[in-house]
């Protein structure tokens, strides 16, 4: 067994833990802090393959992530033994080593037989995902549980996860669905964390040696009144002002706590940030000269770098980083990061997120951050990730963590967060209509609900379900205990004796309303009640001593039926939750023609089943209807934009760059959305159904051939979010060209609509 990394220092337990259980054969999942060491497990995984002339697939959620493994595991294996496949590339794809977005992975299933195994995947011997919580995710969690589900249970997961709270439930599923699983877990960091809390321009030690608040950061108490003025006021925290982010990052720089990643959560807030630090001077000599020379010869190879905005603060060491970045800016960024030579990089969560570029300190500023459903603090999970990026393995003997006084969070709180465990992960289990009818082709509708009963978001249901099993099955025992009768003579029956007493009762006050309207029937009531009244009394439980007793066990025998009725109605409601959605699905399909009576996809269906979309039903009904009829390809693509774009940071832009062909085609687009809207109503259904024309003006004039300078002086819009909408647009538009069942004219358009998206600074890999 390997007891050293490549970089010769000694394994930690855990990473050999983890690699002994991988060479026995079993899958594994690894929970550890971040910066701990889990790709070292990776890379022994990879080794075993190379050495058993095997296959190995390496899944991760982000590309930028995706492409620095590329080039790690290329440099460290031979460019030749390593391949990618994503959106935008898809080199080597016969390699022993493949690296690929989980997304891609998951696609390459849904063509698989359950129980067979594609030739592609005949080889493959381990499957690595990194950054497996992501299965908690709420738009890209079922991802990875289709991922697992689907894998052949020949091939060895080894899943890689941040410290989450619940792994046993994880592993408990995987060897449930997949086979033998083991857990292997560690809250070990390498580099050991010190937690910092700045405020009033001083840096203060968070936590004493105990893990108990610094005692000279609690509030005082002239300032808990203001502290509990509300939940949203300025005054909750009270004492003293904001630092400014220039005071932070001179005090780092005087304690020799550089280079720092400071977490800022909003674009504008990064890009004010390093305005904000344009003053100081955090490089020496020699440190900027090579900061220089790097940079240059990063713009000899992509001219876009020169007309970087913040260049001039680059070239002093400040950056930031965030989404609305051109790739190639944030890979330059992390390169001169990871030597040291920027000293301080602004960042969205994005550095946050499984991304190689460790510091000796990380800055949060601030505990809260926008949601959907406005600001929230930040989960325990979060800030350990952020926390993790600190301290580098063979460079510090520490990493530190700032907190900076911010707002309406106090020193108390922060204290109470780094204490605290990180959240349950969740099931995101998504029944889409691509996932749907994907499976549908490679599989019988029953087959399809046992694999829904293979989800990890079913796995949960069950063991939730069992505490409501436990208490219906206690209920039944108690009702058959108190079937058991109180007589102590002939048995009599309770139920019995009731009606006729009832019977009885309604007889002598039918006899009074006789009496009254002096009716001569009244006799015969008479003779009844006499017969009545000796049957009554001739009855066993009649004065019988245990009548009342018995009387309460009857109630309660009635009570307790109810309960678990009701108790039997909710566990079967619970149980099918995940199928009843599903069941929603596959009918609109089905009235919709999507799907054949005995569940076949029809021609529509194959068409639907092709697109990758967040709502291909909609996108397969533009297609197929007169929207993009009569446009040239130009124009066909500033439609497509309108599908594929969300509305994202520019929802305040609307029809701010909306292209002339939308408002010819607004009227046929909203007959769309009407038809799909309340089709999915009528099913239950309450999927998106997005149209943002907000770029497809853009689309336009770069479909026709507007310079990329040029484009972005005219919109704006950030760099990194204009590219990103147009790979999204080519991505679907290659789509469509080689959907099945769908008009020539419409595949001609696509065809023609390729190359005039597909240049320049779009078809650069990054």
């Amino acid at each position: 067994m390997v007891t050293k990394t490549k970089e010769s220092f000694e394994l930690d337990g855990f990473q050999k833990e983890a690699i002994k259980t991988i060479g026995e054969g079993d899958s594994v999942i690894v929970c550890a802090p971040t910066g701990a060491g889990k790709t070292v497990i990776a890379k022994e995984a990879i080794r075993l393959a190379i050495a058993n002339n095997k296959k190995v697939f390496y899944t991760a959620p982000l590309k930028a992530l995706i492409n620095q493994k590329y080039t790690e595991f290329s440099e460290e294996f031979g460019q030749d033994k390593v391949g990618i496949i994503t959106g935008d590339t898809n080199k080597n794809r016969d390699a022993q080593i493949i690296v690929m977005t989980t997304e891609i992975y998951r696609n390459m299933l849904y063509g698989t037989t359950f129980g067979s195994i594609d030739p592609f995947l005949e080889d493959l011997q381990y499957l690595i995902f990194d950054e497996f919580h992501y299965i908690n995710d709420p738009s890209r969690g079922t991802v990875w549980e289709e991922s697992v589900i689907y894998s052949p249970k020949k091939v060895q997961l080894v899943a890689l996860s941040a410290t989450i709270n619940n792994p046993e439930e994880l592993v408990d599923w995987i060897k449930e669905i997949h086979g033998e699983c083991k857990l292997v877990q560690t809250d070990f960091r390498p580099v050991p964390l010190h937690h910092f809390y700045f405020k009033e321009d001083q840096l203060f030690p968070l936590l004493t040696t105990n893990g108990k608040l610094n005692p000279k950061l609690k509030e005082r108490s002239d300032n808990r009144l203001g502290k509990r003025k509300g939940k949203f006021g300025n005054n909750r925290q009270g004492g003293g002002q904001n630092s400014s982010i220039a005071a932070v990052v001179k005090e780092l720089k005087a304690r020799d706590m550089l280079p720092a990643i400071y977490f800022v959560f909003s674009r504008k807030g990064c890009d004010r940030a390093v305005n904000d630090c344009r003053e100081l001077n955090l490089l020496t000599k020699e440190e900027e000269t090579k900061l220089n020379q790097e940079i240059d010869l990063a713009i000899a190879h992509s001219s876009h770098l020169a007309n970087f905005s913040q260049l001039d603060l680059l070239r002093k060491g400040i950056a930031a980083h965030h989404a609305g970045l051109l790739p190639q800016i944030k890979t330059l960024i992390e390169d001169l990061f990871a030597q040291a030579l920027v000293k301080v990089v602004f960042s969205t969560e994005t550095l946050a997120a499984g991304i190689n570029m460790p510091a000796r300190a990380t800055v949060i500023n601030n505990m809260s951050k926008a949601s959907d459903r406005g600001f929230r603090t930040l989960k325990p999970s979060e800030f350990m990730q952020m926390s993790g990026r600190a301290g580098r393995r063979g460079m510090d003997e520490a990493g530190y963590v700032v907190t900076v006084k911010n707002g309406n969070y106090g020193a108390g709180e922060v204290a109470h967060l780094v204490n605290s465990s990180a959240e349950d992960i969740d099931s995101h289990f998504n029944a889409s209509y691509e996932m749907v009818l994907n499976l549908l082709q490679g599989h019988s509708y029953d087959e399809v609900r046992d694999l829904i009963q293979k989800s990890f978001g079913q796995s949960l249901i069950n063991k939730e379900l069992g505490g409501s099993k436990e208490e219906l099955s206690k209920l039944e025992d108690s009702i058959v205990d108190l079937q058991h009768p109180l007589c102590p003579g002939d048995m009599g029956d309770l139920n019995h004796y009731r009606e006729m007493q009832a019977k009885l009762d309604q007889t002598r006050k039918q006899k009074k309303i006789l009496e009254k309207k002096m009716d001569p029937a009244v006799d015969e009531l008479e003779a009844s009640i006499e017969i009545l009244t000796m049957e009554a009394k001739s009855y066993p439980c009649n004065g019988c001593p245990k009548q009342k007793p018995c009387s309460k066990q009857m109630d309660k025998i009635k009570r307790y039926r109810k309960q678990a009725k009701a108790l039997e109605a909710k566990i079967d409601g619970d149980r099918n939750e995940l199928w009843d959605e599903f069941t929603k699905v596959i009918e609109l399909l089905k009235d919709e023609g999507y799907l054949d009576e005995k569940y076949h996809a029809t021609e529509r269906g194959r068409s639907c089943a092709a697109l990758r979309s967040d709502n291909s039903y909609f996108i397969t009904e533009l297609l197929e209807s007169d929207v993009f009829r009569g446009l040239d390809a130009k124009e066909f693509a500033s439609l497509i934009s309108c599908f594929v774009i969300g509305e994202g940071r520019n929802a305040d832009r609307a029809h701010a760059d909306s292209s002339k062909v939308y408002f010819t085609k607004e009227k046929n687009i909203k007959d769309v959305c009407r038809k799909v809207i309340k089709s999915q109503r009528h099913f239950g259904l309450y999927k998106s159904v997005t149209v943002n024309p907000n770029q497809s003006g853009l689309v336009q004039r770069w479909a026709e051939a507007c310079d990329w300078e040029d484009l972005v002086d005219s919109s704006g819009m950030d760099d990194g979010d204009i590219l990103r909408g147009l790979r999204r647009t080519l991505d679907m538009i290659k789509q469509v060209a080689k959907c099945p069942n769908i008009s020539k004219e419409l595949i001609n358009l696509a065809d023609e609509a390729i190359p005039l998206i597909e240049r320049s600074i779009v078809t650069e890999a990054v």
